[in-house]
């Protein structure tokens, strides 16, 4: 038995598959496929599989991964990619496939790209500010989070944004907040908003493999 991170992208349509939906969807593909993955055991035996980094509905991602185990030592992660990726849906895309790297607590950050239309001069504004505002859902309910203290911005041009925002097992913010609280302050909505993530960092810079 050995280890095995998948590595996939989820866009088009997919963005709306919910984290619970996803793994079901994982599930059924290994069934229909016979992707030879460890199963857990008991009454209610199901194939195991962790992701290590859920994602925000409506959030395209181009760099997501999944764990398990495969019973075939002798099969290689070239074949795991061509089985699997023949059963997927059409917006989810098998990448590729190895040994796992990094811990998945290890990770850290995000590395996030967006495009959207609204006032380049109103969201400018809004980035300079010296807060930035908005609620965060918590397993206490909602608090107040200034965005401005973990926000890192390292591309911007009217209309589109590359950005850092802190993502892990501890503390992990949605990138749609940002958004969500330009909404909000300026009683407007985007004309078009994409979200994509491109990367996940570990906190020793490493980008998470």
């Amino acid at each position: 038995m050995k280890n095995v991170r998948i590595f996939f992208s989820k866009t088009g349509r997919a963005i709306y598959i919910s984290h619970l939906d996803l793994y079901r969807l994982f599930q059924r593909a290994v069934k229909r496929c016979g992707l030879p993955l460890w199963e857990t055991q008991g009454f209610n035996p199901h194939v195991y599989i962790t992701f290590a980094l859920p994602l925000a509905l409506g959030t395209a991602g181009l760099c997501e991964s999944l764990d398990a185990r495969l019973t075939d030592d002798d099969m290689s992660f070239d074949e795991v990619c061509r089985i699997l990726g023949a059963v997927m849906p059409e917006d989810i895309k098998i990448l590729r496939a190895a040994e796992p790297v990094h811990d998945p607590a290890d990770i850290e950050r995000s590395y996030y790209e967006a495009d959207f239309e609204c006032d380049p001069d109103s969201f400018d504004e809004f980035l300079s500010g010296e807060h930035i505002i908005t609620e965060k859902k918590t397993k206490r309910g909602m608090t107040q989070l200034d965005l401005k203290e973990h926000l890192e911005i390292k591309e911007k041009s009217p209309g589109h944004l590359g950005f850092f925002l802190p993502s892990g097992t501890q503390f992990n913010i949605n990138a749609g907040l940002l958004f969500d609280a330009f909404e909000k302050r300026y009683d407007t909505e985007m004309g078009i908003l994409n979200i994509k993530r491109r990367a996940v960092y570990c906190k020793n810079g490493e980008i998470f493999v």
